[in-house]
């Protein structure tokens, strides 16, 4: 075993050196103008076209601010004793659903329009929308949050276009 003063300089190998990432997918949305007067380059955003598809999920109104009981009892579902509560079995169901969703697994939320298209309105499709989103994405994979669904009743997500093929027509 060799002592402290002569062990090999630790190297750091989670990437080559010099390595550069870089991402271009955005750069069709901006315009770069030369040096202003102090030397920095600025850059404009042009108006962007919606880059996919927004689709907007609209809670039914008498699902707002209900606990999961009576979510279940709306949903025409009896209660499971396999689950230790409503809530488990609730989270379940929505955990199911977001699986089926024809999604990416994450999608950004956009400011939500009344012309936006509503694909899924059954509550369940909802509520694994809402359940499982932030003021800005949207993630399967998120553990549901029923105070996401009290607190919203309605949010958008723009879906990329290489997934727009696989929703069903409005």
């Amino acid at each position: 075993m060799r002592g402290a003063d002569s062990s090999p300089l630790l190297h750091n190998m989670s990437a080559p050196p010099k390595t550069v990432v870089k991402y271009e997918g955005l750069e069709g949305l901006t315009k770069q103008s030369g040096p202003g007067g102090s030397g920095v380059t600025g850059i404009k955003y042009m108006n962007p076209k919606v880059f996919g598809q927004t689709v907007r999920f609209l809670l039914p109104k008498e699902f707002c601010e209900q606990e999961p009981e009576n979510i279940l009892k709306l949903l025409g579902i009896s209660y499971n004793s396999k689950f230790s509560n409503a809530t488990e079995q609730l989270v379940a169901m929505i955990n199911q659903r977001a699986k089926e969703l024809p999604l990416p697994e994450g999608c950004a939320v956009i400011k939500t329009d009344a012309m936006q298209a509503e694909i899924w309105t059954d509550a369940l499709s909802v509520l694994a929308i809402l359940t499982k989103c932030t003021d800005t994405i949207w993630l399967r994979s998120k553990s549901p949050s029923l105070a996401g669904a009290r607190t919203k009743r309605t949010v958008s997500l723009l879906v990329p276009p290489l997934f727009i093929n696989h929703l069903p027509k409005a």
